[in-house]
């Protein structure tokens, strides 16, 4: 074998492998059920709290789906890890929304919530205290409901707002008329 057919053979196999490797990676629906149950722990202690913990889905070194630490914000906002484990590779945020509040709208993903994410170029997950779960998809420009009401863990006080009760989907323009239409009672 000439040396130009062994370099030949060792590309194909590189490459085959790098594409067995990207194949690998998990599907959306997967990553959609990885979010939903590791939102669905964080939501006991951002009820029990009243605050909201936000972070990172993305793959570690090993190429296996994983999350940074969920990290405690404020009863409005989180801002996540600013230092990441190394050879975290990012595809996703996510955060919950605390516990129930009447005068809060909280059950769908804030305008601010896609700006982020469309604006660091990733997806975001947001868990609500009704139990919904939201997926920001960055490529469309839209929020979707992943699952409604008690899909997730849920505020036991949470009360469902008729006035608020939200839509399947949501872009930036749909969330700026509900933000206007909101009074702050229900």
């Amino acid at each position: 074998m000439s040396i130009k057919n062994a370099l030949a053979i060792v590309l194909i196999l590189v490459t085959s492998a790098h594409v067995s490797a990207q194949e690998w990676r998990t599907l959306p629906e997967e990553i959609d059920r990885f979010a939903a149950s590791f939102l669905d722990d964080v939501q006991l202690l951002s009820i029990r709290e009243g605050v909201e913990y936000c972070g990172f889905i993305g793959y570690n070194r090993k190429d296996e789906l994983t999350t940074t630490k969920p990290k405690r914000g404020k009863a409005d906002g989180c801002l996540p890890p600013f230092f990441l484990p190394w050879g975290f590779d990012i595809i996703a945020s996510y955060h919950t929304h605390g516990s129930y509040s009447p005068h809060a709208d909280t059950e769908v993903p804030s305008v601010r919530d896609l700006e982020s994410d469309f604006d660091e170029g990733i997806d975001g997950y947001v868990a609500t205290p009704g139990g919904r779960l939201w997926v920001n998809i960055r490529d469309e420009g839209v929020t979707v409901m992943l699952c409604g009401r008690d899909c997730l863990t849920s505020d036991p006080n949470f009360l469902e707002c008729d006035a608020l009760f939200p839509a399947e989907e949501y872009t930036i323009p749909d969330l700026l008329v509900r933000e206007a239409r909101d009074s702050g009672q229900c």
